[in-house]
C-alpha cells in the first residue's frame, strides 16, 4: 500500500469519527438517575422525543421506586402539566420518579389510536429509564389530563404488562372502546358534568351536541363500567367518596385486586380539578394498586 493510500485512508477515518461520535451522543440518553429535574431527549422511531424527568429527592440507587408518566393535553407541555397538576412536589414528598413525556406536532398532541407510534415511545422510554434508574416494575402508573388522559388510557390498553393503574382526568377516550388490557388495570379518573370539551353525558351541554360526540360517543360513567367489565369486577357501583361537589363512585371486586373508581366533580368543567387535591388522591389509589404478579 501507498504512502498516498495510507493517507487518503486515515483521512477518512479521522473525518467519520466526529459523525459517528456525534450520532451516538445524539441517541444516547443522559445516564444516571440524580435527584432534580432535567429535560432530556431520547430516541425513538426514528424520531428525536423530548420528556423531562423529575427524580425526588430521597432517592437512593438499588432502592426500587414507583414511577409515574405524567400526561399533557393537546397543545400544552410537560413542564406545563408538571406545573398545574402538582405532581413533582407530590413526589418529593412521597418519593415515586415522575416523568412527562412531550407530545408532538404544532399542537403538540398524542396519537391515542390502537398502536401508534406514542405508545411505542413510552415503551422505549420506560426501558430506558429502567436501565438507568431504580425502579419498580410493580409499580409504573400513568396519569395526563384531556388528550393525555386519552393517551393514558390507551397505555392501559396496550402496555397492561408494564402499566399497573392508570388516573386520567377529563379524558379524551377517542377509540376508548377498541381496548384489550392482558390483564386487569385499576383505574380513577376524574371528569366534571359540566365539561364543554369532553361531555359527561356524551353528548354535550343541554341543548347542544359537542364535536366530541362524533369521536367518542360514549357517557363517562359507561366509560369507566367499560374498564369494570373488562376487569371483571362487579357490574354494580357503589358510592365510596361525598365531598361537595366530588362524588366517587367505585366498582370493586375485581380481577387480581385491581378498582375501577370514577370522581364526578358536580359542576366541573375541562379545567383540573381544584375543588379537591386529585394529585393527592390519584397517587393515593396507584399505591393502593400495584401490579399484581
Amino acid at each position: 500500500m501507498s504512502h498516498l493510500i495510507r493517507k487518503i485512508i486515515l483521512f477518512t477515518l479521522l473525518l467519520a469519527l466526529p459523525l459517528a461520535g456525534c450520532e451516538r451522543a445524539a441517541s444516547t440518553p443522559t445516564t444516571g438517575c440524580a435527584p432534580g429535574t432535567t429535560d432530556e431527549q431520547l430516541f425513538s422511531g426514528g424520531e428525536l422525543r423530548d420528556f423531562r424527568l423529575h427524580v425526588p429527592r430521597s432517592y437512593r440507587e438499588g432502592v426500587p421506586a414507583p414511577l409515574v408518566f405524567g400526561f399533557h393535553g393537546a397543545g400544552s407541555t410537560g413542564a406545563e402539566f408538571e406545573s398545574y397538576s402538582g405532581f413533582s412536589a407530590l413526589a418529593d414528598q412521597a418519593g415515586f420518579i415522575a416523568v412527562y413525556p412531550q407530545g408532538l406536532g404544532e399542537l403538540s398532541n398524542w396519537d391515542s389510536m390502537p398502536n401508534s407510534r406514542d405508545v411505542a415511545f413510552v415503551r422505549d422510554l420506560l426501558d430506558s429509564l429502567e436501565t438507568r434508574c431504580s425502579i419498580d416494575p410493580a409499580r409504573v402508573y400513568a396519569t395526563g389530563h384531556s388528550r393525555g388522559g386519552g393517551m393514558a388510557n390507551r397505555l392501559g390498553c396496550e402496555l397492561s404488562d408494564r402499566i399497573a393503574a392508570i388516573g386520567p382526568v377529563s379524558g379524551d377516550y377517542e377509540f376508548g372502546e377498541d381496548c384489550t388490557p392482558a390483564r386487569a388495570v385499576a383505574v380513577v379518573a376524574f371528569h366534571g358534568t359540566l365539561d364543554p370539551v369532553i361531555p359527561y353525558n356524551g353528548f354535550g351541554l343541554p341543548g347542544e351536541i359537542h364535536e366530541s360526540y362524533n369521536r367518542i360517543n360514549t357517557p363517562i360513567p359507561s366509560w369507566a363500567a367499560g374498564w369494570a367489565e373488562r376487569d371483571g369486577c362487579s357490574a354494580q357501583s357503589a358510592q365510596v367518596y361525598q365531598q361537595e361537589p366530588v362524588t366517587g363512585q367505585a366498582w370493586t371486586g375485581c380481577q387480581a385486586g385491581a378498582e375501577v373508581l370514577l370522581y364526578t366533580v358536580s359542576g366541573g368543567t375541562h379545567d383540573w380539578p381544584g375543588v379537591v387535591d386529585a394529585a393527592r388522591m390519584i397517587w393515593d389509589f396507584f399505591a393502593a394498586h400495584p401490579m399484581a404478579r
